[in-house]
């Protein structure tokens, strides 16, 4: 029977913006899918700490000007971010107090003392609503815990004030595809791959969406594809490459002479 628990695919760390604002993906979320072909489970290795490592900003971007569409094309050589272009303007009217506060939470995260970050973050809040990063932040801890919805609304939040913010995107993906919403976690990854179009957890986790519950193969093979541009000493993700290539062939489909060519 397939077992497939929530999946934060671990990433080389980010350089932080400003060298301030980073966020942890925390161990209780991080997991894999196993393969369907096989009986044998698949587990993603974690980062040497035990954590994956991302970033997240403090910043509200507007829409204005950001490209919204949730088209994405798996072999796009777009490096932008969208979230990350305009966040230095934006954290400039941010208050010294604010982003200590913030810090401080980030701390309290790494060392586990949730209550304390999320009083912390409820502060921050309650001075910047607009600023999106700390209810990503309030949803990484609400997941630790296993309050997906609560963790749901927050991404909501985050996303009503800020668009434009691809972590919140696909984190509310994993969300979605955890509860079984299929399509509305391929539509929330490509969303983020829009704002980020080489965002490696989101390829990756798209690839798996794609394999194991949209039947989109091809597709699927792109993302990894993708995915192992920017990440190519996972040797997992080759594994589940090969694994969806034999799919493709046992299907009669056929494989594209282009690797790297759109799914």
């Amino acid at each position: 029977m397939l077992s497939i628990k929530l999946l934060f695919a671990s990433s080389t760390p980010q350089v932080a913006l400003l060298g301030l604002l980073s966020f942890m993906l925390l161990p209780g979320c991080s997991s894999s899918p196993s393969s369907t072909d096989t009986n044998k489970q698949i587990t993603k290795t974690p980062s040497p700490d035990g954590m994956d490592k991302n970033i997240v900003d403090l910043v509200n971007l507007k829409a204005k000007g950001a490209n919204n569409s949730t088209s994405s094309s798996a072999s796009s050589t777009d490096t932008r971010n969208v979230y990350l272009e305009q966040a230095s303007q934006r954290l400039a009217d941010v208050p010294a107090s604010v982003l200590s506060q913030y810090q401080q939470a980030i701390s309290h995260m790494k060392n586990q003392q949730w209550q304390a970050a999320n009083s912390l973050f409820d502060k921050v809040i309650a001075a910047q609503p607009q600023l999106s990063g700390a209810y990503v932040n309030k949803a990484i801890i609400a997941m630790d815990q296993l309050q997906l919805d609560q963790a749901d609304a927050l991404l909501a939040q985050a996303i009503a004030v800020n668009n434009n913010n691809p972590y919140a995107h696909q984190i509310k993906a994993n969300i979605a595809r955890r509860q079984g919403h299929y399509a509305q976690a391929e539509q929330g990854y490509l969303t983020a791959l829009t704002l980020w179009p080489q965002y490696p957890q989101a390829q990756l986790n798209l690839a798996i969406l794609l394999e194991l519950y949209r039947g989109k193969l091809l597709q699927a093979r792109q993302y990894y594809i993708a995915y192992l541009v920017s990440q190519p000493n996972d040797e997992q993700a080759k594994r589940w490459l090969a694994g969806v290539e034999i799919k493709i062939q046992r299907a009669g489909l056929t494989l594209p002479d282009n690797a790297n060519g759109a799914g």
